[in-house]
């Protein structure tokens, strides 16, 4: 099996065994840097969002993805859009040609990234010394990282388990965000804009967890 190196280009290196996702994990623990690009591409967004008159509007709009204020506002258990599965441009065996920005788990975390920054921005300017707020903003882009960094793992059989394990530590990540907004929920009066975000959150969760669930769905092999 080929090795994927930090820029997700593969190089030969592994034998043809194919490994499961406990064994992907392991390889995960030292991958976790490939991580550093993206989120250096996401201060990026944040810099340019700084200084658009249009704030973070610009980015939404241009990829189609709702506002965060618009996006809270959904319920949280709604089932994941699946619009983008039409015959024209189904979902299939050739997922390695599109773009990582297609998958709806993406799209909503890439958009809860953003809304978790524009709250702690508003409402907690200055958050040193609480730790929810530091670990809203330590977990809230690696959701969508991780999603991004497994499509660049890939489909293939021998690498599918990868996409899998990586974008389990997606889900780990959206799991510490909606426990800091749980805290935080109990810690301070609940604000509509804290519930919002709370909401959101549950509704990240569980697109990662619909998404992982869509990958093993095509493991035929065990």
């Amino acid at each position: 099996m080929d090795k994927l190196n930090n820029s997700f280009e593969y190089v030969e290196d592994f034998d043809d065994e194919v490994w499961d996702e406990e064994k992907w994990e392991k390889f995960m623990q030292e991958a976790d840097k490939r991580v550093d690009e993206y989120l250096k591409r996401i201060d990026d967004e944040l810099k340019k969002a700084k200084e658009s008159p249009l704030n973070h509007n610009y980015c939404v709009e241009e990829q189609g993805i709702e506002k965060p204020d618009e996006a809270f506002e959904l319920e949280p258990f709604e089932s994941v859009d699946e619009s983008w599965r039409t015959p024209e441009k189904p979902w299939d065996d050739r997922e390695d040609e599109r773009d990582f920005e297609e998958i709806p788990a993406y799209r909503i975390a890439y958009d809860f990234g953003f809304a978790v920054h524009n709250f702690i921005e508003k409402f907690y300017p200055e958050r040193i010394d609480i730790p929810e707020i530091n670990q809203l903003a330590e977990n809230c882009f690696v959701i969508g990282a991780k999603i991004a960094g497994g499509h660049g793992i890939g489909y293939e059989r021998d690498v599918l388990e990868g996409n899998i394990a990586n974008c389990k530590r997606g889900l780990n990540a959206a799991e510490e965000c909606l426990e800091a907004l749980e805290n935080l929920r109990m810690k301070t009066k609940p604000t509509p804009e804290l519930l919002k975000l709370y909401g959101f959150s549950l509704k990240t969760r569980y697109a990662v967890r619909e998404w992982i669930e869509e990958l093993r769905s095509r493991i035929w092999w065990r």
